[in-house]
């Protein structure tokens, strides 16, 4: 989820009380340029929340009419606006929805520093964009942070704007509703070159799969891991890759090859152990794409390339290579093939050709 954090604007000194301090001419006149910005900048949070209190107020109907949004007043923005507070605002939001806070300082700052560890000093009509892993809203990543001279400049700044480089998501038209992650769920090939994964982050997504279910508990996957920032054994799972992958995957943040122990005794194949590996492969997945990051799994790589520079055993077979990294919309660099690739559309088969009753072939009745 991404979250917006917006202190209001410079507001009167006096008031018949503080509840309902306006805010000055000037300080309206650069929240109204601060807006148009946002505009510019396609920043479209779905829910803008609003402390009650005067110059919150105004601060968040500017912007929401530069926007075309609506406004929701909030007393939890008051004073003394904390984690909990955001959790229950957003409670009924999705993984993938934005939301923007309008209120007051230290609470703004204070927040912005306890979901991302980075000392955040709010001016006043400054905004932050953090970027939280999860709906629990414990810890984020700091994307940016915007003063009011910048939104000054930009807003005399001519050409288009873009606040983070972020290409929009590519969502399906599903049948029947499917959890948010599910939905945003596909396999990129245009990951951004200069951003890595963080080691807890990384830990997290290697653990979700760790806690996948399996036949007898056998948990017969591993996995080897290269993060970008390791040049040589990144370049290692590189090559293991076949040349059209290398193109696109030289750019993500962390490679992998996922292999499977194919017997559960000396003697006896595991049938299953591909199917358990799918199972922890897919939750690592949905758990990296809750904090943002996409993996994209690849079946092109040479399986006896990879066992003999890994001396993998003969019990284990090197099963499909993985990428995984933040997404860019900068892919110039990328052949035209893949850019099209990038832009095209997500398409399944309906459910009537896979999911059967009766006999073989034949549709399931509840399927209608």
């Amino acid at each position: 989820m991404r979250y917006y954090f917006l202190r209001h604007g410079i507001a009167e000194e006096l008031a018949d009380s503080d509840f309902n301090r306006a805010l000055t001419a000037r300080g309206a006149g650069r929240v109204a340029k601060s807006g148009a910005v946002m505009k510019r900048l396609n920043i479209r949070p779905t829910q803008i929340f609003s402390s009650p209190r005067l110059r919150a107020r105004e601060t968040a109907e500017i912007v929401a009419a530069a926007l075309g949004l609506p406004v929701t007043l909030a007393d939890e923005l008051d004073f003394g606006f904390d984690l909990a507070d955001i959790r229950s605002l957003t409670a009924e939001l999705g993984a993938g929805d934005e939301v923007m806070f309008v209120g007051h300082n230290p609470d703004m700052s204070s927040l912005a520093h306890q979901l991302t560890g980075v000392n955040v000093a709010m001016k006043k009509g400054g905004l932050a964009r953090v970027d939280v892993f999860g709906k629990k809203a414990r810890q984020g990543e700091l994307i940016w942070l915007i003063a009011p001279k910048v939104f000054d400049a930009l807003s005399d700044a001519s050409g288009p704007l873009d606040a983070d480089a972020m290409p929009p998501a590519k969502l399906p038209s599903t049948a029947y509703p499917v959890h948010d992650l599910i939905k945003g769920r596909w396999s990129p090939v245009g990951f951004d070159r200069e951003r890595g994964i963080n080691r807890a982050t990384l830990l997290s997504i290697l653990e979700a799969a760790r806690w996948a279910a399996s036949s007898f508990n056998r948990q017969p996957w591993r996995f080897i891991v290269a993060p970008r920032e390791n040049a040589a054994e990144f370049q290692k799972v590189l090559s293991v890759l076949r040349e059209g992958n290398q193109v696109w995957a030289q750019h993500a943040a962390v490679l992998m090859i996922a292999v499977v122990q194919q017997y559960q005794a000396p003697d006896a194949i595991n049938r299953h152990a591909g199917h358990d590996l799918g199972q922890a492969v897919a939750q690592m997945t949905l758990q990296a794409l809750d904090q943002d990051i996409y993996v994209h799994q690849m079946a092109g790589f040479f399986p006896d390339k990879a066992r003999e520079i890994y001396a993998i055993p003969e019990a284990y077979e090197p099963y499909t290579a993985i990428a995984l990294g933040y997404r860019s919309c900068e892919i110039d660099h990328l052949p035209a093939a893949y850019r099209e690739r990038e832009a095209g559309e997500r398409l399944r088969q309906p459910l009537n050709e896979m999911v059967y009753s009766g006999n073989w072939g034949r549709a399931a009745d509840f399927l209608g």
